[in-house]
């Protein structure tokens, strides 16, 4: 037992004599990420943050802001909301903002990240021991570098959305419920992707977030009335709805090709009669067979319905256990399922799958280091979402792989990792208590 401690002491003591290293390479890493993604977006004038300040540009000249496209030929389809929001950034220049928005990004990322991993331990971060700390960030950094990177390059509003979310969840873990509500439907309101945590909520009868979710619903509808009048904003939301939620749902062959990578557009992909991808100018499909459209599009209801009940499932059955299964296990599971419940998916947007991440390697870190099956579920997640890309497999078979599904297949292993995890720990913690009887 001594030997072991004292191997355990030296790896520890190396390990600290190595952190200022180990800083300064992540520093390093990171600037130059910043530089690169900056550089290419201000010179190539393609990144979102061009899309948002243009919005909120038309929004003041109380313009059509989803039918006017910026100079890319780009739309915006965000809730009217969000681009009020972004009003202030078009008193900076564009060089300025893109700068800001990125720094801001890697901030809010870093800031979600520890603060969940703070949540989910129940310490202070700096609290925990640093090579436990810097043990579970580089993993969750590694599993969803693809996502990062390609967040950081196109300047996406996703970290946003996973920072309001992360911020409402520990207001929860401090009993203040309605506040909780409040920062998770500000994440609602810039984008409908965390609608899934409306559903946990529900599940678990938490009156007080949902009357906090409900709160920010109504003022955000009603904000852009403020900028652009009443008629103008029933007009927007009007408009929202049908060129955006509507128009991208299940069955209309929209958003159909690999760039999407929602169960919906997988169904449209292996259902419709829809070009999958572009190779060499010559478009290719994937479809099985052909049915109506009628057809697709319940498939797609289902999908979705599906996930609602997988919620529901693990907030009813997981109820009773320990709180690292109970609260952060369903916490994980809706982040995991958020790209699936979408209606469009598409690579930045699973930054968001970080939280469901940062809970397999801690309970694999600590809770189930010799369970295979768990063990396999991540990895064969990681490998499905991350490592088909054109720098394995050459660009046409990558996306080959896309249009067949095997990203959002690597999400349900994520999924179902996390379910073994609530079925494993469950019954250790059951196995515990008969012993001790």
């Amino acid at each position: 037992m001594k030997s072991v401690n004292s191997k355990s002491s030296l790896a520890d003591d190396k390990f600290l004599r190595r952190l200022p290293l180990y800083r300064l390479l992540v520093a390093v890493v990171v600037t130059l990420g910043v530089i690169a993604c900056c550089v290419q977006q201000i010179l190539r004038k393609d990144g979102d943050p061009y899309l948002f300040v243009h919005a909120a540009r038309v929004l003041l000249h109380k313009q059509d802001i989803y039918l006017i496209a910026d100079q890319h030929g780009a739309y915006y389809y965000y809730p009217p909301f969000f681009a009020c929001l972004n009003i202030p950034l078009t008193l900076l220049p564009m060089g300025v903002v893109v700068v800001v928005w990125s720094l801001a990004s890697v901030g809010l990322l870093g800031w979600s990240m520890a603060a969940l991993y703070s949540g989910l331990t129940g310490q202070p971060f700096f609290s925990i021991p640093a090579k436990t700390r810097w043990a579970v960030c580089f993993f969750t950094a590694l599993l969803t570098a693809r996502f990062i990177i390609l967040h950081q390059r196109f300047g996406s509003a996703n970290v946003f959305v996973l920072a309001l979310a992360v911020f409402g969840l520990t207001w929860l873990t401090r009993k203040k419920s309605v506040r909780a509500g409040i920062m998770i439907g500000l994440s609602m309101a810039v984008k409908l992707t965390t609608l899934p945590f409306g559903f946990w909520f529900l599940a678990r009868r938490n009156t007080k977030v949902l009357s906090g979710i409900v709160l920010v619903g109504l003022i955000a509808v009603m904000l852009p009335a403020l900028v652009v009048g009443a008629r103008q904003d029933i007009s927007y939301h009007r408009e929202w709805i049908q060129e955006v939620v509507l128009s991208n749902g299940p069955g209309t062959g929209s958003w159909a090709g690999t760039g999407n990578l929602s169960l919906r557009a997988q169904a449209d992909r292996f259902f419709l009669p829809t070009d999958a991808f572009f190779d060499k100018g010559k478009p290719y499909r994937v479809t099985i067979v052909e049915l109506p459209r009628k057809t697709v599009r319940l498939i797609g209801w289902l999908v979705m319905l599906c996930v609602v009940l997988t919620i529901l499932f693990y907030a009813v059955r997981f109820r009773n256990a320990e709180e690292l299964v109970s609260h952060w296990g369903g916490v994980a599971l809706v982040f995991s399922l958020i790209p699936i419940f979408s209606t469009v998916t598409l690579i930045p947007h699973l930054i968001l799958l970080i939280p469901a991440y940062i809970y397999v390697v801690h309970v694999w870190y600590f809770r189930l280091t010799s369970d295979r099956l768990f063990r396999v579920l991540v990895v064969l997640s990681f490998v499905l979402t991350s490592l088909t890309t054109k720098a394995f497999f050459g660009l046409f078979l990558s996306r080959l792989l896309a249009a067949s599904g095997v990203i959002p297949l690597g999400i349900l292993f994520l999924s179902a990792a996390i379910f073994r995890a609530a079925i494993c720990i469950q019954r250790e913690a059951s196995n515990e208590r008969l012993v001790t009887a």
